[in-house]
């Protein structure tokens, strides 16, 4: 026989109660939170790479590498003008 409980607790109250777990019960709740945060970072980091790739399906990739090669040269020439001054 199971039954369920729900309760509405605040953000510092969920901190505190979890803050009285035993080590083991703090391992247990971080490794399933882990697992869901992975998750999120996992769906978020495809949907910008989506985004990217559509925002910038015109471009080639050596028109990318062309950029970036100026953007780099453009940054050494500045940091030599820097550091000699």
């Amino acid at each position: 026989m199971s039954s369920n409980v729900m309760l509405e607790l605040s953000m510092n109250q969920m901190l505190s109660w979890v803050r009285r777990l035993s080590v083991e019960q703090k391992l247990v709740l971080w490794r399933a939170l882990s697992r869901d945060l992975d998750q999120a970072i996992d769906r978020c980091f495809r949907q910008a790479l989506r985004e990217i790739r559509t925002a910038n399906q015109q471009y080639t990739e050596e028109e990318v590498m062309a950029d970036v090669a100026q953007a780099v040269a453009e940054v050494r020439a500045a940091r030599r003008v820097a550091s000699s001054s």
